[in-house]
């Protein structure tokens, strides 16, 4: 298949086209966001970038198979509270005209348009008669764990030039929940499914998931055991991230001054090492490429891009490695970085900062400046089905206990729009969120690639 893309992005049409089993001999794009393009060339060389589509000559792709593309929904998205444009004219309708141009001018086998449902009834009807035909309502929800409800029109063209719709049944729903694609911990509002991913999701806040059922967030359970109680892990010291491991050593030393022999603990992580190949079967070298076991638990590490045992991969199970058997398992990867699973607690021992979480659980104290105090995190306290969050408290279904609540890592939100676990963003994970939360949902795309073709059988 020869492929015209529009506004392309992180290039979901492609991922689309592979997942539907359709082998693409050419594949031209239309993007002018750099990352955006930086992005897709990384994971797909072959990918031919033109810039914008207003300069566009589009008659040089005519006969082409496919056109895909969804214009900037921003203009007419819900979500826009000023200048949200209702009418067919403003820049929003002129993106979408370059559109049409393009259909008119390269006249494909096949079509795809998509947009957003929230756009006003004048907007849709517009589009409808621009292309003939009413367009089909998918909602994400039904091949993974994201409510996203979208509009798609999909085009068969005729011998006369015209286009008739495709008939497009609905997904199968594969049952998919939020909680299933979580790398570690749960659902801060058990919802079941994630609320919308959006271009903004890198300023979640809690409170945001909670008030206005927006940008999901995740709540990692912790345990802020009692000191000196042996059955239960010890008190995460500051100092905590100089103590090292040594061979197969269990725990530190206990300080001299502590009267309560405080202790560092220690935990094995199931890890895969290896990697596995990309589409083109080469084994990726990026510390990026992660992938995970079957039962969605495994961390790959790359192993010097796919060197000695890169290819089958080994595990490791988990085991506790503390003396008594009973410490409660945090992740032994405590950095200035990253710490979604680690309990900060209080210490007089420790020469570097510090999170305190104070009888009103939900509030923290810092005493570190910095890196210090970038590697703290908020610990809240659920109690009696309530989280209180800045003062104010919100009912939760989350058992009573202490949570510290986390945004869906790049990962997670991959998987929330089913993009393969390969897939590589060479970018800032700021940037990935806005290129994840403007794509598509990419087993969507398959599904309606592989009914309009039928169509035409």
């Amino acid at each position: 298949m020869r492929v015209l893309s529009l506004f392309d992005g992180m290039a979901c049409a492609m991922l689309a086209m592979q997942e539907a089993d359709i082998p693409v001999s050419r594949y031209v794009a239309y993007e002018i966001e750099k990352y955006a393009i930086q992005t897709s060339t990384h994971n797909f060389p072959m990918i031919e970038h033109k810039g914008d589509v207003f300069t566009a000559d589009f008659t040089e792709y005519e006969g082409f198979d496919f056109l895909m593309g969804g214009s900037p929904c921003t203009y007419w998205s819900i979500a826009q509270k000023n200048n949200r444009e209702t009418e067919a004219s403003g820049m929003g309708w002129e993106l979408f005209s370059q559109y049409v141009r393009a259909l008119k001018e390269v006249k494909p086998k096949y079509f795809i348009y998509e947009n957003n449902k929230s756009m006003s009834k004048a907007i849709r009807e517009s589009i409808s008669s621009a292309f003939g035909f009413e367009p089909v309502l998918i909602n994400s929800a039904l091949v993974s764990a994201q409510n996203r409800q979208r509009l798609y029109w999909c085009g068969i063209r005729q011998p006369d030039g015209t286009y008739k719709k495709a008939d497009i049944p609905q997904p199968e729903d594969r049952g998919i929940l939020l909680k299933d694609i979580l790398e570690s911990g749960g659902d801060l509002t058990s919802n079941d499914k994630s609320y919308v991913l959006t271009a903004s999701y890198n300023g979640a806040v809690a409170w945001n998931t909670i008030e206005r059922s927006q940008r999901n967030m995740v709540a990692e359970p912790v345990r802020i055991p009692e000191y000196g109680n042996e059955d239960k892990s010890r008190p995460l010291g500051a100092s905590y991230k100089n103590k090292g491991s040594g061979e197969g050593s269990l725990v530190s030393e206990a300080f001299p001054d502590n009267p309560n022999k405080q202790k560092f603990d220690y935990v094995a992580e199931p890890i895969r090492v290896g990697a596995l190949p990309r589409p083109n079967g080469e084994l990726s070298t990026s510390q990026a490429f992660r992938i995970y076991s079957t039962e969605g638990k495994s961390i790959n590490i790359n192993a010097g891009g796919g060197g000695a045992g890169g290819k089958t991969g080994l595990y490791a199970e988990p085991v506790n490695v503390t003396p008594d058997g009973k410490s409660q398992t945090i992740k032994a990867t405590y950095n200035f970085t990253s710490i979604p699973n680690i309990c900060c607690y209080s210490s007089t021992y420790g020469s570097t900062g510090i999170a305190t979480p104070t009888d009103e659980a939900p509030s923290e104290q810092f005493t570190g400046t910095g890196k210090d105090r970038d590697a703290m995190k908020r610990v809240y306290e659920v109690k009696n089905g309530q989280i209180t969050i800045k003062g104010k408290q919100y009912p939760i279904k989350l058992a009573d206990g202490f949570y510290i609540i986390r945004k869906l890592t790049v990962r997670e939100c991959m998987r929330l729009q089913t993009v393969p676990e390969w897939y590589e963003f060479p970018v800032s994970n700021s940037q990935a969120y806005k290129m994840l939360g403007n794509g598509w949902t990419v087993s969507v795309i398959a599904h309606l690639l592989t009914y309009t073709m039928k169509g035409n059988e």
